[in-house]
């Protein structure tokens, strides 16, 4: 809840008292002057909002009655029949009690389970820039467009001038979470579009640090039918500690993509159309091309980028890949299919084939929920698998887990498996609101898995020394436990 949001309810709370108990029409003059100038500074100061829907109904309505108040004020009361009016004024009562206590349940239950929110702030020594870039491969073509299209977003360590008084941190990617919620709840847009008010931390097209010469690469994959969008503040958190994060919108699944010159893509596949199949690797070969072919990409733009931004400063010879559910699938398969990419993390994805049968030498790590890409029976009837299919696969790709953490993968393997939260809890979605994380502290969450990517990725695509949080083999709370199995000491 913002907080002109909450003044501007309490107001009009205090607004109906003063109709329920008679009060004289001066304080209702005074408490309407007082919501009129809060609703204003809400306006213009947080913007308006769906949620506050009904307080604006309610600040028109009190306003006509306050004002009739005030026009009867001097008129005589002539009636004599004073039992009924008692009546009357008891049953008015009534209804004024219980409306207020529906305005005030409703008005901020919708404030509080849809808040604007703040992502939490990085931790890294810089700040954070943030830059668009659409890509085009003429030698790819797919049904959707004449030519292959990327749609990728580049954070990177960044420097503010001293002498700046204010930074200017870009507004939250409202379109693409809202176009990823429509296609993956089926709820309309538009109902989303209160997102805009967020704030990320990220600078658009800041200069890029010159306190290092050239900064590793880390590339993301996102989740089947979800956007680049998804781990922002994941992004920012790599980007605060010294990488060049590079998350790509997969056209031929992505759920929402928008374009430079605002053509819009929209997914139009069925949420659950998911193939639980292994040996369907098609979608996830077509991924991991579209990883090579940025990585292409990133090699140009080091040599000479037409922005003139990130020039020289992108060490290509220290690139890592991760991703999450079908995306922890495609940094699999980049692993094995471009040897350009030191090491990788799976975020709670299935492994596809050829990776399931033949594995690759680079270091990996799996961070998995303990119930791994789990589905309850009321969701499996969405699918296009039964209950006995569905529980075939989930146990095959659980076996795939822990044979290649084990000794299918050939490098050091990791396994950070949480005990609290489920498959949304690795990504930015539960910030939506509190319902979708009422079980966990999501700021700990996240802060636990990025300390262990971040050490992890230090020591294979850094080429810093080994942190001893990797080194220890067992970590145990309530909240999650860490393997490790360090197979080339």
């Amino acid at each position: 809840m913002r907080l002109f949001e909450g003044m501007l309810i309490v107001v009009h709370i205090l607004w109906l008292f003063t109709f329920l108990y008679r009060f004289d029409v001066k304080i209702k003059l005074i408490t309407n002057f007082s919501a009129f100038i809060l609703l204003i500074i809400h306006l213009e100061l947080e913007g308006y909002r769906w949620q506050m829907g009904l307080s604006y109904i309610l600040f028109i309505l009190l306003t006509v009655l306050t004002m009739k108040a005030l026009i009867q004020r001097n008129r005589k009361n002539v009636k004599s029949m004073v039992g009924n009016m008692k009546n009357k004024r008891k049953v008015k009562k009534y209804l004024y009690i219980l409306f207020i206590i529906i305005y005030s349940i409703s008005s901020f239950v919708l404030v509080t389970v849809m808040p604007v929110f703040q992502l939490p702030k990085p931790t890294g020594p810089f700040e954070v820039g943030m830059n668009s870039r659409h890509l085009k491969d003429e030698s790819r073509q797919n049904s959707a467009q004449k030519v292959g299209e990327l749609m990728i977003q580049i954070w990177y360590p960044a420097d503010v001038e001293e002498d700046v008084k204010e930074i200017h941190y870009e507004p939250f990617p409202y379109e693409e979470w809202s176009g990823t919620i429509e296609f993956i709840f089926s709820t309309p847009r538009i109902l989303f579009e209160y997102l805009k008010y967020g704030q990320t931390n990220s600078i658009k097209d800041v200069a890029v640090t010159n306190k290092q010469e050239k900064f590793p690469v880390l590339l993301f994959s996102h989740g089947y039918g979800s956007t680049r969008m998804q781990n922002f503040s994941q992004m920012e958190e790599m980007a605060s500690h010294g990488y060049i994060v590079v998350s790509v919108d997969h056209s031929n699944d992505a759920a929402y993509t928008k374009f430079p010159d605002g053509r819009e893509i929209i997914n139009q596949k069925n949420p659950y159309s998911y193939s639980f199949n292994i040996a369907d690797e098609k979608d996830v070969k077509t991924r991991s091309t579209d990883m090579s072919y940025v990585i292409d990409q990133l090699t140009t733009i080091n040599d000479k980028d037409p922005l003139d931004l990130f020039t020289g400063k992108i060490d290509m010879n220290k690139i890592g890949i991760f991703g999450h559910s079908y995306g922890g699938s495609t940094a699999a398969q980049a692993l094995l299919d471009d040897r350009r990419i030191s090491a990788g993390i799976n975020i709670d994805g299935p492994l596809h084939e050829p990776v399931a049968s033949s594995g690759f030498d680079q270091p990996f790590m799996f961070i998995l929920d303990e119930n791994y890409l789990y589905i309850p029976d009321e969701e499996i009837q969405y699918t296009n698998i039964t209950t006995e299919e569905f529980q075939k696969y989930h146990d095959k790709i659980t076996e795939l887990a822990d044979y290649h953490y084990k000794e299918g993968i050939r490098g050091d393997t990791f396994m950070l498996t949480f005990i609290a939260g489920d498959h949304y809890s690795f990504t930015d979605f539960p910030y939506l609101s509190p319902l979708l994380s009422w079980n966990i502290d999501i700021d700990y969450f996240h802060e636990v898995m990025n300390k262990y990517i971040l050490a992890f990725f230090d020591q294979y695509v850094k080429g810093e020394a080994p942190d001893p949080l990797l080194k220890k083999e067992i970590i145990e709370d309530q909240f999650y436990y860490f393997e490790a199995n360090i197979k080339n000491d």
